[in-house]
């Protein structure tokens, strides 16, 4: 099965850390052993999750910058079955950390390695930005998931992904493919809403979601008590639309994943014969942002 799967958007406000939370504890709710590594500067899956500000290290920059080892740096959660690196302010220079280290864009997968026997899933919540950091996340990753608004600003932060996941592909012979895009905050009474939705739909077809995540303060209470949507409002909307959210990823991982299963490193994925992707589905989600 795909097992490193980051949340990512260039673009901030899109609700990536709540989903990054919230489907880590939801696979972990189905009974999968999950990692969640917080890769964002301001550790905000990491309080949301209940740790202090001022206890966030070992964290993941303490990892990748080799001043403390993964055994040291995972903590377990209050939901079974999910741990977690969690993030710190000191990955806010990481780029400069990283670029002055011998294959820095493969850091991530280096440290990742050790303990990914242990799990069945490692969802990573990544900053939004374009950076080394990113990078590092698509090297690692098997497959990326991309929350995304229903507007024209978050779907160029799409399109601004595609270009980014393009030029690692060319200047690093790989990055992973794409798992799916998830449309957030949707609120069709919005103006713009609908239009903004069927080009989505349109231009990447089976790549979306059919689920999609509707507003709801329970998502914004849950990190103030330091729980999952799953732990915080169980009867709520969003729950009940992050839990058809795992069906769908559980699904397209069990599906997709059986694509990669032929490859003996992460290094030969951008080997994978396009006639196998092709084979596998016509709108499959594992082809990658164009």
């Amino acid at each position: 099965m795909l097992k490193t799967i980051p949340i990512i958007n260039s673009k901030g406000g899109v609700g990536k850390t709540t989903t990054a939370v919230n489907v880590a504890a939801g696979l972990a709710r189905k009974g999968r052993s999950v990692l969640l590594v917080d890769l964002d500067s301001q550790g905000s899956a990491s309080i949301s999750l209940g740790v202090n500000q001022r206890e966030l290290a070992p964290s993941s920059a303490d990892v990748l910058f080799g001043d403390a080892s993964m055994a040291e740096a995972i903590r377990s959660t209050k939901r079974d079955d999910l741990d977690l690196l969690t993030g710190a302010l000191d990955l806010a220079n990481a780029d400069v950390r990283l670029k002055q280290q011998e294959e820095g864009h493969r850091r991530l997968e280096e440290v990742l390695s050790p303990v990914a026997r242990r799990y069945d899933q490692i969802i990573v919540d990544c900053a939004p930005s374009t950076s080394i950091l990113s990078v590092n996340a698509l090297v690692a990753a098997d497959a990326f998931l991309v929350p995304v608004t229903p507007s024209y600003l978050s779907l160029e932060g799409v399109v601004s992904l595609g270009e980014t996941v393009r030029r690692v592909r060319e200047g690093i012979g790989e990055a992973a493919p794409i798992l799916g895009v998830l449309l957030t905050m949707v609120d069709r009474s919005q103006e713009g809403t609908l239009q903004a939705i069927d080009h989505l739909r349109g231009h990447y077809g089976g790549k979306v979601f059919d689920t999609e995540i509707e507003p709801d303060p329970a998502l914004e209470e849950a990190p103030s008590r330091n729980q999952d949507i799953f732990q915080y409002a169980p009867q709520s909307t969003a729950a009940e639309q992050y839990g058809q959210l795992i069906e769908e990823v559980e699904d397209r991982l069990t599906r997709y994943g059986s694509i990669y299963n032929g490859l003996v490193s992460k290094a030969n994925k951008a080997a994978v014969d396009d006639r196998s992707v092709e084979k596998s589905s016509t709108s499959t989600p594992a082809e990658s942002i164009e």
